[in-house]
């Protein structure tokens, strides 16, 4: 049953509405514009009717103050004096419809029902749309660890700024959520977010994918379709596992790109692209890029921000915040009411070495959540880390070493040196610098992290 509003200045119109619609809508009426808004602003109305010519009242000014007060409700105009310019005012300013009067029973209800379906049907869309803009804002990415600030701050100076931007970093550390979290933080996340895994499609359908066609544009192409290019509109488009894309289609994007416009296979219309860029990739562009498997050109164009997220095994501070978020989500996701985790399985979490980073964290502790009976998790399945061991991983790191450097006599200086000098070099890049920072993460004080670092450089 839907709240109906009918603002008259004809006490029998309001009365005659309230008749048509018993037992199926409420009715309220107004006989002017400022109790028509003093109505909207205490009730839940989902659609006006109007008249267009209120004693004493412009019915366009009336109409703007109500879609001022409530944009989302629909407003059918009724008027006696209907002509082209009074139409075509009316649709402008945002009227659902237009009728005239002496008003027809069959007509108002079958507007009616168009009405309230197309507001049902725009009220379910915007809940989505508002589910998503909540589901990867900004409060997904979980974090503390120095080096997540630093993303987190790339992130903020990037969000208002319509520039292409290229995500690095391994697989399964949040690449297309951070892409997601910028579009969806920026004033542009209202836009169509349009993902294509450029490593998932051949070259044809990647093609086909990004640039549409027209009909008969090929064998097999009985209709056109739009291409993600195109259905982005000003929103964004996000290139996932771009490292992967044929150096054909390579070519093809840097014009897109360079020209801000493309055209549909078989097409010749040329379409703007309006849409902002955000690419991703596990691999290292530039190495790519001197191997010739990627172009150098396309590279500096998707590359004029860049933000490098880090593997979870350079992040461990975050396992606890991360842990905490995963098992609230696996709490919705599963009815359940697990309150938390021990210490010690914690620290099983933090001695292993994540491969599969936040990912694969995730699905762990969703599995775990699954099949735990209790309302705590005291332990973690065997995580064997790949490679084997940290003492393993060690172990074969001295003996490749031993076996390239024959410096008798002085090993041990060299070793340490050289394994202290990768460490800071490591922590300076990590925390940008910040010398507190790296202090704290070492667990050493700011005067001997000066000295050390005053070494490095004699």
């Amino acid at each position: 049953m839907a709240q109906i509003l009918v603002v008259d200045d004809d006490k029998s119109i309001i009365e005659s509405f309230r008749s048509l619609f018993r037992d199926m809508h409420v009715v309220l009426g107004a006989y002017n514009g400022r109790e028509a808004l003093t109505t909207l602003s205490e009730n839940k109305i989902d659609l006006v009717f109007l008249d267009y010519r209120i004693p004493g009242e412009d019915g366009l000014e009336v109409l703007n103050r109500i879609k001022k007060s409530d944009p989302d409700v629909y407003v059918i105009i009724i008027s006696g004096y209907g002509n082209f310019e009074t139409i075509i005012q009316a649709m402008a300013s945002g009227a659902f419809e237009y009728i005239e009067k002496p008003l027809d029973a069959k007509k108002v209800s079958f507007i009616t029902k168009r009405a309230l379906e197309m507001r049902k049907a725009t009220s379910y869309v915007k809940l989505i749309k508002d589910r998503e803009i909540e589901e990867y804002s900004l409060k997904r990415i979980v974090g503390k660890s120095g080096i997540m600030q630093e993303v987190f701050k790339n992130i903020g100076r990037l969000v208002n700024n319509n520039v292409s931007i290229l995500i690095t970093g391994e697989s399964g550390t949040g690449k297309e959520l951070v892409a997601r979290a910028i579009h969806f933080s920026s004033p542009k996340k209202e836009e169509p977010f349009m993902a294509v895994n450029c490593s998932g499609l051949s070259e044809t359908l990647l093609e086909n994918e990004l640039f549409g066609h027209e009909k008969q544009a090929f064998t097999g192409a009985e209709s056109q379709k739009k291409g993600k290019f195109e259905v982005a509109g000003e929103g964004t488009i996000f290139l996932d596992e771009i490292g992967d894309m044929p150096l054909s289609i390579q070519s093809k994007l840097l014009r897109v790109l360079q020209e801000k416009e493309f055209h549909r296979l078989g097409g010749t219309r040329t379409i703007q692209l309006k849409a902002r860029i955000i690419a991703a990739t596990n691999k290292q562009l530039f190495d790519e890029v001197q191997k010739s498997n990627f172009r150098q050109d396309l590279f500096y164009r998707i590359n004029v921000a860049s933000i490098e997220i880090p593997p979870l095994r350079e992040r461990l501070d975050d396992i606890p915040l991360l842990v905490d978020y995963f098992i609230k989500k696996a709490n919705l996701k599963l009815k359940k009411n697990i309150k938390g985790i021990s210490m010690q399985a914690l620290n099983i979490l933090r001695q292993y070495h994540w491969p599969g980073n936040v990912r694969e964290l995730e699905n762990i502790m969703l599995n775990i959540c699954i099949h735990l009976q209790g309302d705590f998790i005291n332990s973690i399945p065997h995580l064997q880390p790949v490679g084997g061991t940290d003492k393993d991983i060690f172990k074969d790191f001295i003996e490749k070493f031993l076996t390239l450097y024959n410096g008798e006599g002085d090993t041990y200086r060299v070793l340490i040196s050289l394994l202290e000098k990768e460490l800071l070099n490591t922590m300076v890049h990590r925390f940008n610098g910040n010398k507190s920072e790296i202090s704290k993460f070492l667990g050493i004080s700011r005067v001997t992290l000066q000295k050390k670092l005053e070494g490095l450089k004699s």
